[in-house]
């Protein structure tokens, strides 16, 4: 059947070619010759996929120049003004995405489909978060082509990950004979107090990690942290006194060396959390033979202030999670002193007076200064940097 005038062709090109059909359309008339200019749309596997790709242009007419565009050329592109606003994880992450989509990185992204998209999610061997990401990722793309006038559709959104497998947590809070062995080891292996710290706050790793000095108010007793939600952000943390000892140390130090960071590197830079958790955590966990993750020291906290039946509207509020109860977060409001009071009953649990003896014998190479600050200064603090 005959094409109508100026809808194109779809011809096979000589030669043993892995696509050999090719769709293309008149974009005018040679005024001397008389002969048709042509542009070409794509190369095809099938005369079927070549003409279905003439109608869709037919259809709705693209700038073919735009539509060469591979999904490699639109990833730089689109990665050019998206990584700059955005953290090394987060590029990272989108990276990781980018090298999973290799099957389809020659493609011109204006022929990547929904089936496209799909089997390479499919094939990869990334876990659900991966493919999330992934999915992502492609999604982001389509919009930048969208609003590039290189694509009309996102087919992303139709792409079917599946159901989404149960998460299995193995968080195991501490023990009170390793919460001793931390607190005799603090002036062995930097950065262990970090770890106690996150024991008697609550906090997440990455929230301490984050923590600026301007947010630390050691008179007023509490700290400032917070990532995630409107619950989690910006909440005001009571210091516990099992623990005072280092929010001072560190905000001296910080202070001291001029940073705005309460936790510092070795080289006086904010402490990125994937090197705490590689480099200081774990190695801290073998060192002292402990089998835990960072965030356990979150878990251990909760599981505490549940054992010494602490308020539960409290402990909510200072670990930064949404009330369940509607009526607790409209109603019901707790003041900074309310925080504090239930914090200070894992007195009851531990043995404060015995963990401030063992931070006084240990923590500090002149022992007269514990707990005075009067003009601290970071080389009385006796550490071993774990290498």
């Amino acid at each position: 059947m005959r094409n109508p005038n100026g809808f194109g062709c779809v011809y096979k090109a000589n030669g043993n070619r892995r696509k050999p059909y090719i769709a293309r359309i008149t974009t005018g008339w040679d005024e001397e010759t008389g002969k048709q200019l042509f542009k070409i749309i794509g190369s095809f596997s099938s005369s079927t996929e070549a003409r279905n790709a003439l109608i869709e242009y037919n259809s709705d007419p693209y700038n073919i120049d735009s539509a060469k565009i591979t999904f490699s050329d639109l990833y730089e592109k689109w990665s050019a003004e998206k990584y700059p606003k955005i953290s090394q994880s987060m590029i990272s992450s989108y990276q990781n995405a980018y090298n999973a989509c290799k099957p389809i990185h020659d493609m011109q992204f204006i022929l990547i489909k929904k089936l496209h998209i799909q089997t390479v999610i499919n094939d990869s061997n990334k876990t659900y978060s991966g493919k999330e990401r992934m999915k992502m990722l492609i999604g982001q793309l389509s919009q930048f082509a969208i609003e590039n006038d290189i694509a009309t559709k996102d087919y992303s959104t139709f792409v079917d990950l599946g159901n989404r497998p149960d998460k299995i947590l193995d968080r195991v809070p501490f023990k009170e004979t390793e919460i001793k062995k931390l607190y005799e080891s603090v002036h062995i292996y930097r950065y262990t107090d970090t770890i106690l710290m996150m024991i008697f706050s609550g906090v997440r790793p990455s929230e301490l990690l984050l923590t600026e000095t301007e947010n630390v108010h050691l008179e007023e007793n509490y700290f400032i942290c917070g990532i995630k939600n409107s619950s989690s952000k910006n909440r005001k943390v009571p210091i516990s006194r099992f623990v005072k000892p280092f929010f001072e140390k560190y905000y001296h130090e910080a202070i001291a060396s001029g940073s705005k960071w309460l936790i510092q590197n070795t080289e006086g830079q904010q402490m990125k959390y994937s090197n705490y958790n590689r480099d200081k955590f774990h190695k801290i966990m073998e060192r002292l033979e402990m089998t835990h993750m960072p965030h356990d020291g979150r878990h251990s906290f909760a599981t505490f202030m549940d054992r010494i039946e602490a308020n539960k509207l409290c402990t909510q509020i200072i670990m930064g999670h949404s009330p369940k109860v509607l009526i607790d977060s409209v109603y019901i409001h707790k003041t900074l002193l309310e925080l504090q009071y239930e914090i200070d009953k894992l007195e009851n649990l531990f043995n404060l007076n015995e963990m401030l003896s063992l931070i006084n014998e240990h923590y500090w190479r002149n022992e007269s200064q514990f707990l005075t600050f009067a003009s601290p200064s970071p080389s009385k603090i006796i550490h071993t940097k774990i290498s």
